[in-house]
């Protein structure tokens, strides 16, 4: 704000030197004319220090120095007290009390003052000191109503923006604070989902090995709790690579690496993951992406965004399902798909399926999850400046669609 401030005063006083040096011109006072010239050039190298080399300290200095110099050695020869330069004092004071870094506000503010009153002194002492640079009252009736002006309008200026410059923060801490206060939510409901999910494979996997100390289980059998300890301890362990996810975001920042990739080869490891998954399920996942494909996009992101969709389809479809992922050119865009029969999403929900507001739901094998996978997906599609939307029926499947520009 300090900046700013500074920035716009320096314009200003600039543009209150011109008048000065006009009107002193014109009523005879040649000298002060021409010492507004490089009191103009003074104002703007401060301002350019300030707005264009972040230097803030350094155009302070020069402006306390410039004018303290300018106002002390016209002091006497300009009325004293009785003069413009009294006015011009406060207001350099006040700018300064408003504008200096914290370091050097105690010795601005303090120099000037005792300055001030040692100049007051001096007047006191020495009233003979005083000249008086006004061929007549009226002259110097001019001079003070155009000095005093430009004092109060300074002021409100700078009053107006210190008011506007705390209204915008106060606005901003505002938001930032319901920011806050959403993530906050949001970190709660999550941990409070992963402890409670969490409890469930260690207790399975607890059961398991008590199990195997107090009975003796067949092959059968043992083959069957490990089938489910599996999909148990997977569901957390993609719960768990989508939390971490999240964090990192929230903690680090995201950061985007875009580049032109082969669709297919990023995406094809991934694929072959959830088809070995989905098969276990009893669901046939295809999947066709023409080999020179390419999309502007971070691999990184492009695999979890396709990985959680994926997911999301095999978690709500029934055993015999069928999935299909085709990925094409369309209109220019690489637009990828993933098409499930499952049961659909109901009208109710459709709006919060990309928000944590959304309820923790079960898959059609009782599978787990938060809701964050598609939030994630959603957030990433976008910062790969690419659009996400699904199409969904109640008992009829649902599709999602990503669409990335292609090169």
């Amino acid at each position: 704000m300090e900046y700013r401030i500074f920035n716009a005063v320096s314009i200003f006083s600039a543009i209150g030197a011109s008048i000065n040096a006009i009107i002193n011109f014109a009523i005879g006072l040649t000298f002060y004319g021409y010492i507004m010239l490089p009191l103009i050039g003074i104002l703007l190298l401060g301002y350019y220090l300030s707005r264009y080399k972040n230097q803030l300290g350094i155009a302070v200095g020069i402006f306390a120095v410039s004018f303290n110099a300018l106002c002390g050695g016209t002091y006497f020869a300009a009325a004293g007290s009785n003069g413009v330069n009294l006015y011009t004092f406060i207001v350099i004071i006040f700018i300064l009390a408003i504008v200096s870094p914290k370091k050097q506000f105690w010795i601005w503010i303090p120099s000037t003052l005792i300055f001030l009153i040692v100049l007051l002194t001096l007047e006191y002492n020495h009233p003979e000191y005083i000249k008086t640079i006004y061929v007549d009252e009226n002259h110097k009736l001019l001079d003070l109503s155009q000095t005093i002006f430009e004092v109060i309008i300074m002021i409100i200026v700078i009053t107006m923006f210190m008011k506007k410059s705390y209204n915008r923060e106060k606005i901003l801490a505002s938001n930032r604070l319901v920011a806050l206060e959403k993530s906050n939510d949001t970190k709660n409901k999550l941990f409070s989902i992963v402890a409670h999910d969490l409890r469930a494979p260690l207790a399975s996997i607890e059961n398991y090995l008590s199990l195997l100390n107090q009975l003796d289980l067949n092959k059968e059998e043992k083959l069957e709790i490990e089938k489910q300890l599996l999909a148990s301890t997977r569901q957390t362990s993609e719960m768990l690579q989508n939390i971490l996810s999240w964090s990192k975001d929230q903690m680090d920042g995201i950061h985007v690496k875009l580049s032109a990739i082969a669709v297919y080869e990023t995406l094809h490891h991934t694929l072959l993951l959830q088809k070995n998954i989905a098969k276990e399920k009893g669901i046939k996942l295809n999947y066709t992406i023409a080999q020179d494909l390419i999309a502007i996009a971070d691999p990184d992101m492009l695999q979890l965004i396709i990985r959680n969709l994926v997911n999301n389809a095999i978690k709500f479809s029934l055993p015999n399902g069928k999935i299909d992922l085709i990925a094409t050119i369309k209109n220019n865009k690489c637009l990828i798909s993933i098409n499930d029969n499952g049961i659909g999403i109901d009208d109710d929900q459709k709006q919060l399926v990309f928000s944590l507001k959304n309820k923790s739901t079960y898959g059609t094998n009782k599978e787990k999850g938060v809701g964050l996978g598609l939030r994630l997906a959603k957030t990433y599609v976008e910062l790969l400046n690419g659009e996400i939307w699904f199409e969904s029926d109640v008992s009829k499947g649902t599709t999602f669609y990503v669409s990335l520009a292609s090169k």
